[in-house]
């Protein structure tokens, strides 16, 4: 029943809004911000002089969670959505440059990647040939996903868009080769406070690059894809922007995942405020490079990394104020000060059974939506099918990834494979 209800209030909602309902999408998304937000204000005005008490655990933050789940069930509605006539064409991939809801796929999935990232402690960071191949080994999973993604869709002639990633490059080489050369930069780097500058400096030399005249070598059509590079020029050259991107994103999970088991409230709310800075500064410097640059995902240039940012420190920023107010609300006032240290175990569950399933499962989960993707695809012919049929189909589809990995949450089943 938890389940269903769940699916009703979160899944299905949402499904609607990237297809029938987003010309309503804005002003529905407001209205419920605003009314939260009241509600939320009235809730604690008469509790914050429990502000020294109420505190927030350190361990395995449930506002992740929430991040990484809604990226990936954001990922999962769209890529079906997407070939049905109900999915409005202003969502979809951009070309070149411009910015659409599919754009955010990769970026986000980068992202999330990154701001669960554990830093290790300086005296564990040696690079050296044995590190080097424990990373390659470790990152080997997501190339033979990339490598078996490229066979497959090649051996069932399936509809593909060469200038997204490449001919033979996709989204999983594109992770792994991120995740090799993001671990190895981190390696290299002892103090977690230079990461920001790292990334900085990075994003700045790529951006540099594709100005000097990548960029046109990357977007022209007169480019022949005769060599392996010019063949999968976008995936290639969009890397040191993706990796630019992790690392900042590192950097963000850095500040948002304290080290200490239990936080105090205040602490907690100057780490939240520093990310919606970051956040602010993000959607400030989005005006700025769309100006100068434009925003490109096939590039992965400033621009995007930007706007991938601003997203991800938003929505990771909305989450960590939401969990903050549920203990306030939750908490209960203790007869001395030292009362609640004495609580060995406090934290409040409030992340739903489905966002959960699908964050301990995320890779499974993607997987099978790419797999029920392709069958829908070579089933129906879907830019003919009318509304009704097409939210049928999402709607089922979306059914069945939930259930899946609903099923293997409750029965304790974590398919890991790297």
């Amino acid at each position: 029943l938890r389940f269903l209800v769940e699916f009703c209030l979160i899944v299905l909602p949402f499904v609607l809004l990237v297809t029938v309902l987003h010309r309503l999408a804005l002003n529905i998304a407001l209205t419920l911000f605003v009314l939260s937000a009241i509600s939320a204000v009235h809730q604690i005005r008469n509790r914050l002089h429990l502000m020294p008490f109420v505190q927030v655990p350190g361990k395995s933050p449930q506002f992740l969670t929430c991040v990484r789940a809604l990226v990936n069930l954001t990922t999962a509605v769209c890529i079906l959505a997407v070939d049905f006539h109900c999915f409005p064409r202003e969502l979809a991939k951009t070309e070149t440059f411009g910015y659409g809801l599919m754009d955010i796929g990769v970026g986000l999935y980068v992202f999330s990647n990154g701001i669960v990232y554990k830093v290790r402690p300086a005296e564990e960071r040696r690079l050296n040939t044995a590190r080097v191949w424990k990373v390659l080994i470790s990152t080997a999973p997501l190339l033979l996903l990339g490598f078996g993604r490229f066979f497959l869709t090649n051996e069932l002639d399936y509809q593909l868009h060469v200038s997204e990633y490449g001919v033979h490059w996709n989204f999983f080489i594109t992770l792994a080769c991120v995740k090799f050369a993001g671990t190895l930069t981190m390696d290299l780097v002892h103090d977690p406070e230079v990461i920001k500058f790292v990334a900085i400096t990075l994003l700045c030399c790529h951006e540099m690059m594709l100005h000097l005249g990548v960029s046109r070598y990357v977007l022209s059509a007169d480019t022949q894809r005769t060599t392996f590079f010019a063949a999968n020029r976008e995936g290639i050259v969009s890397l040191p922007g993706y990796l630019a991107l992790f690392l900042a994103s590192i950097y963000i999970g850095w500040v948002v995942r304290p080290t200490e088991e239990i936080t105090v409230a205040k602490k907690f709310l100057r780490r939240a405020g520093k990310v919606a800075i970051m956040a602010a500064v993000c959607w400030k410097m989005i005006y700025v490079c769309e100006d100068m640059f434009g925003i490109s995902r096939r590039l992965a240039n400033m621009g995007y990394c930007f706007w991938i940012l601003a997203i991800g420190a938003s929505v990771t920023a909305l989450f960590m104020f939401f969990e903050l107010f549920v203990y306030f609300v939750r908490f209960e006032e203790p007869k001395s000060p030292d009362q609640i240290m004495k609580t060995d175990d406090f934290c409040i569950p409030y992340v739903p059974l489905v966002l959960q399933a699908i964050n301990a499962n995320g890779l499974f989960f993607f997987l099978i939506a790419n797999l029920l993707t392709g069958l829908v695809n070579l089933v129906f012919q879907t830019f003919l099918l009318g509304n009704g049929a097409a939210l049928t189909i999402i709607g089922y589809y979306m059914f069945m990834l939930c259930v899946a990995v609903c099923f293997l949450y409750v029965n304790n089943v974590k398919l890991k494979i790297w």
